[in-house]
């Protein structure tokens, strides 16, 4: 009799045992998901981390882009993939943690217009889209990457999320020019700028109907950000399309050579 109660409480103790470190796991899902005590800080040594590495692996691609070559549409098709799940899991985390909302949470802040329109290039290899997003989509997740609009700090989902997508939004526009040889003109510019514009236009008309803020269109953040430096509403508005139009001109760089001597050739 002893041996069998001791085999029963021997028993209850692991099924215990086995609950309670299920909970634990739930729990740290739970808090890896979604946990707002977490913060996001800028400039911490994460963050300075974060952006290391996301330069060490453009460096690392760049280097092996002649071997990667030959897997070319394998990647183009993987990373167009991937971007655009990438912002679906973000729709799913909105709804999930009951924090989604029309004024917040609609893909239509820049990044994320960009976000689809570089997973649609790759895996259309449309040249249009490469001409205005190699623009629009580097320009915007530079400034993403180095000075976040982010809550969340690592290693929760929406931090993850949030790196992964702009690295893939930077990288989608490179990995066409260095496994496609797709380049950029000086047209390139215009089209991006018109783009951007557009853009703008029907986002701004969003805002006025559903009484949002994406793209900072009807006024500045509310919290300290660069936009303080630009001037009152809308004048910044304005020095944002000059900046637009140099960082444009300075992502043009590395293609005048190219374009020149294209044009010699013909």
């Amino acid at each position: 009799m002893l041996l069998k109660e001791d085999i029963k409480f021997h028993l209850l103790n692991k099924s215990i045992s086995f609950i309670i470190d299920n909970n634990k796991d739930v729990s740290l899902l739970v808090e890896w998901f979604y946990n707002p005590m977490e913060q996001f800080q800028m400039w911490d040594l994460t963050h300075l981390l974060t952006i290391a590495l996301i330069i060490v692996l453009y460096i690392f691609i760049f280097i092996y882009r002649h071997r990667l070559g030959a897997y070319r549409k394998q990647i183009r098709l993987t990373i167009g993939i991937t971007i655009i799940l990438s912002r679906i899991s973000l729709d799913i985390w909105y709804v999930t943690t009951d924090t989604w909302n029309l004024q917040h949470a609609l893909p239509i802040e820049l990044c994320s217009i960009a976000s689809l329109a570089v997973g649609v290039m790759l895996l259309t290899k449309s040249r249009f889209l490469f001409e205005t997003f190699y623009f629009i989509g580097i320009a915007g997740a530079i400034q993403a990457i180095l000075t976040p609009d982010l809550l969340f700090g690592f290693p929760q989902f929406r931090f993850l999320q949030f790196f992964i997508d702009h690295f893939l939004l930077i990288l989608g526009p490179l990995l066409m020019i260095w496994l496609y040889d797709y380049t950029i003109t000086k047209l390139s510019i215009l089209k991006a700028f018109i783009t951007i514009n557009l853009l703008a236009l029907i986002v701004f008309m969003i805002n006025l109907l559903i009484d949002a803020n994406y793209m900072f269109l009807i006024h500045k953040p509310t919290s300290a950000s660069l936009l303080d430096l630009l001037g009152p509403y809308p004048y910044y508005l304005l020095s944002l399309e000059v900046i637009a139009l140099i960082i444009f001109s300075i992502l043009y760089l590395p293609f005048i050579k190219k374009e020149s001597s294209d044009k010699n050739i013909t």
